[in-house]
């Protein structure tokens, strides 16, 4: 009866090498693409944590790719108001030297202020891959006109140049942060520049109005700084979008480590357990060799 039974002991057996063999052929397969799984549900209970911490990377992701954007934008908007400080200052003394040489007539006076104030208005006009800087949440359009643009008094302000909207765009860096970092060409050095060249460029030649350059004078000093304080906050925007672009990137360090940890196999361990379960699997196919060569009538 003993070698009667060896038939369910056969049966037995076969039962294991298929199992040593489907472990045999995942490992095969872990070792090739050095994950654990292809799927989440083999991955068990940490299936979970897996999608959540993917989730996390993937809105990390996100907020690294428009960080990155929004800096480069901020570097263009400092740029350019750098450009309009040292233009100012240009002006300021060009002007300084037209009020001290004034006798009565001052020639080209208009050409040269008309001059500035274009310039002024390309750099407001200062685009960076289709976006204007410096035209507020309306960033698709030029933010200054100055074609019917004639400001002629000092004293007054006046933004009739400018176009873009009246709010300022904004980089969420996090769920919990939310960073302001447009800068509009309404502004306040940068009106008060505009104002200050176009009354200039307005002005009578002869005889000259010594009164309105000494004005228009006094409102560059304000013009530069007021745009002095505007690129220290230009500045300590873009100093907040670095230091959240830093915590992001970090952040995904971190985040992908952990996925990692749960996903990958470590190679050498997986081999050296591919290598003892292909002796498991020889020694099965063996023993099952083995059980299949017995001949049931030998024993009646």
């Amino acid at each position: 009866m003993d070698r009667i039974s060896s038939f369910s002991q056969q049966r037995q057996f076969i039962a294991q090498a298929l199992d040593v063999q489907k472990r045999y052929a995942a490992e095969q397969t872990q070792l090739a693409t050095t994950v654990k799984s292809l799927t989440y549900d083999g991955y068990g209970a940490n299936a979970r944590t897996i999608i959540s911490l993917e989730a996390d990377m993937k809105a990390a992701d996100q907020y690294v790719s428009n960080g990155t954007l929004v800096a480069t934008r901020v570097e263009a908007s400092y740029g350019a108001t750098t450009k309009l400080l040292d233009l100012a200052s240009n002006a300021r003394t060009w002007l300084s030297s037209v009020i001290s040489g004034a006798s009565g007539e001052v020639s080209g006076m208009n050409v040269q202020a008309e001059a500035y104030l274009a310039e002024v208005a390309s750099l407001l006009n200062t685009k960076v891959d289709g976006y204007y800087v410096f035209a507020g949440t309306m960033s698709t359009d030029a933010p200054v006109d100055i074609t019917a643009y004639a400001a002629t008094d000092p004293a007054t302000a006046d933004v009739s140049y400018y176009r873009g909207s009246t709010s300022v765009a904004s980089y969420e860096a996090s769920p919990d942060q939310t960073i302001s970092y447009g800068t509009r060409a309404d502004a306040a050095g940068f009106e008060k520049l505009m104002r200050a060249l176009s009354a200039v460029a307005q002005a009578d030649e002869d005889p000259v109005d010594v009164d309105l350059l000494q004005d228009a004078f006094g409102l560059l000093d304000e013009a530069i700084e007021d745009m002095s304080t505007e690129q220290a906050r230009i500045a300590g925007t873009a100093a907040s979008i670095d230091e959240a672009l830093d915590r992001n990137v970090d952040f995904q360090l971190y985040v992908d480590a952990l996925v990692d940890d749960l996903k990958n196999v470590d190679v050498a361990e997986i081999t050296a357990r591919l290598s003892a379960t292909e002796l498991q699997l020889e020694s099965a196919f063996s023993t099952l060799s083995k059980l299949q060569s017995i001949n049931l009538l030998d024993y009646l």
